[in-house]
């Protein structure tokens, strides 16, 4: 095959085993948001706890004085970004502990961020000493004596755990009840009924009912806990809320002007592929499978409020949630692993590695109107080359292939 044609075939056309291996080698490079590869959206608040840590011991040193918070303003904003990265980068600290109970977890990750900030100062204050900056009216002592023989050390020890405890807190409050419900709640943005454009993607495990045969309702109650954790980072980081979590359904939305954006709501799809082919050694070691999946996205006006007296939560309703699973019913009678309608199709830009193809105009159960239907799925992008390695194998099974057929 040339080159010209090999990087615009569609990965659907080439077979299932080849495809797996042509996606793989592109998936790496399908997120162009790059800052949010180095820093995760649920590390971002470390930034803040570093600006407001070293402004409040700047502040107990010197009160309200000009040079010692604006240098405590210089130096917090590297630290916390540096904090924020590598705790980014060692994303698998929280999986690892996604069953761990909450007090438990919040203690660990308390302490260990803490610890973070008394190297990072001990690091900046070794600097400056070696260097022999003058650090007067600043939040640094003049020496490593300085700081340990005095309460110093104790005074920003005390700051750290107990702002660290707090944000943790009020982190993993935020991750439990979802990104702005404690805002919407709060500030009653939904006690009125109100009208929004808003877009909906409805994801559901494939083989549901067989695997849970297969496993028994408690291994596959596990199953479903890791699969819904791992999908729930891209989904964060695409800028979408989980609206619900329905059996082994998962339904995310955005506000229409976020979700077109960079077409995040049409890459969020191929960003949990991804994610679930990261940890596919995981679920094969544990479960024996690797979960599967379809989705469906669509979008338009619904009604949003506030509903129920006690647990009262967010709830929106309208023609469109129902357009939308009637949708994802049509993922296994078209073939097709993702679909999107001609609403998102005609208003997102989409990006150069994704295709939607037309699947044609469907009158869909309950619906009186036909909508047009349309596959998405990844071809090959002109600036991601396939490895000579994977490409001799996708050849030597192209050309077994052709023999078999003669």
């Amino acid at each position: 095959m040339p080159p010209s044609q090999e990087t615009n075939t569609p990965i659907e056309e080439l077979g299932k085993s080849s495809g797996e291996i042509l996606t793989r080698s592109v998936l790496p490079g399908m997120d162009l948001l790059r800052p949010w590869k180095w820093i995760s959206n649920g590390n971002i608040y470390i930034i803040y706890l570093s600006v407001l840590l070293f402004g409040f011991y700047a502040f107990t040193r010197h009160g309200f004085n000009g040079i010692a918070l604006t240098t405590s303003l210089f130096i917090s904003l590297p630290v916390g970004f540096a904090i924020a990265y590598f705790e980014t980068q060692s994303t698998e600290f929280r999986r690892r502990h996604r069953r761990t109970r909450f007090w438990v977890y919040l203690l660990i990750r308390t302490l260990r961020v803490t610890s973070w900030f008394m190297f990072m100062f001990f690091i900046t204050m070794l600097v400056l000493i070696l260097f022999r900056v003058n650090t007067d009216e600043t939040i640094f002592p003049h020496s490593l004596y300085d700081f340990f023989a005095t309460r110093k050390l104790f005074v920003f020890l005390g700051l750290a755990l107990f702002i660290s405890l707090f944000s943790n807190f009020m982190d993993e409050l935020h991750r439990k009840l979802g990104r702005d419900a404690i805002y919407n709640i709060v500030f009653g943005k939904y006690h009125q009924v109100k009208q929004e454009e808003r877009l909906f993607l409805f994801i559901d495990l494939n083989h549901s009912t067989d695997i849970a045969e297969e496993m028994g309702e408690l291994e596959f109650s596990h199953f479903l806990q890791d699969y819904y954790y791992d999908i729930s980072e891209p989904i964060a980081r695409y800028l979408g809320q989980v609206y619900q979590y329905v059996g082994d359904e998962v339904v995310v939305t955005w506000p229409v002007k976020k979700g077109f954006r960079y077409a995040l709501c049409v890459r969020c799809f191929f960003a949990i592929q991804k994610q679930i082919r990261r940890y596919e050694k995981q679920y094969m070691a544990r479960y024996n499978r690797v979960p599967e999946f379809k989705a469906a996205l669509h979008g338009g006006g619904v009604v949003v409020s506030e509903v129920g007296k006690y647990k009262s939560e967010i709830a929106y309703h309208g023609d469109v949630l129902n357009t939308t699973a009637r949708m994802l019913g049509k993922c296994h009678d078209l073939n097709a692993d993702f679909i999107i309608s001609e609403y998102i199709r005609e208003r997102v830009d989409m990006p150069k590695y994704l295709n939607g193809e037309s699947k044609g105009s469907f009158q869909l159960k309950g619906k009186q109107q036909e909508i047009d239907l349309y596959s998405v799925y990844m071809t090959i992008a002109p600036g991601n080359k396939v490895r000579k390695g994977r490409r001799n194998i996708f050849r030597r099974k192209s050309r077994d292939a052709k023999q078999d057929t003669a």
